[in-house]
């Protein structure tokens, strides 16, 4: 990492990912810029059990949905970041799924300054 250190979120939609790439993006962010400020994992409750080893390890925060429509995960997902990059300031966002539903949720981020990085699962 160069320059000064970046306020990093780390935002994960962890019913869309395995548990292989949510590592894999940790390490990956830790290694582009050296620290994340918010870990946090949207999932059913189902997933936070599942995964809950995983999510402690990583100090990742499971922001457990109890809504079961289509798209309810991605949808508090989206709310979330806005209002943290509101209250946090951040100078990077990580969205790390395989769905291509935040598109709308990038393009704001980025009028709210914020450089949006992706990472997705190949295959998905």
């Amino acid at each position: 990492m160069n320059g000064p250190r970046r306020r990093v979120m780390l935002l994960v939609d962890a019913d869309n990912v395995s548990v292989d790439v949510v590592q894999q993006a940790v390490d990956l962010v830790m290694q582009r810029h050296g620290a994340i400020h918010v870990r946090r994992a949207y999932c059913t409750p189902e997933t936070a059990l599942k995964h809950l080893k995983l999510f402690k390890s990583l100090s990742m925060r499971p922001m457990v949905n109890l809504s079961m429509g289509k798209n309810c995960t991605d949808i508090a997902l989206a709310i979330d970041a806005i209002d943290l990059v509101n209250a946090e300031r951040p100078d990077v966002v990580v969205i790390v799924s395989s769905d291509s539903d935040f598109a709308p949720l990038v393009l704001r981020l980025r009028e709210k300054g914020c450089r949006v990085e992706g990472i997705g699962q190949v295959g998905k």
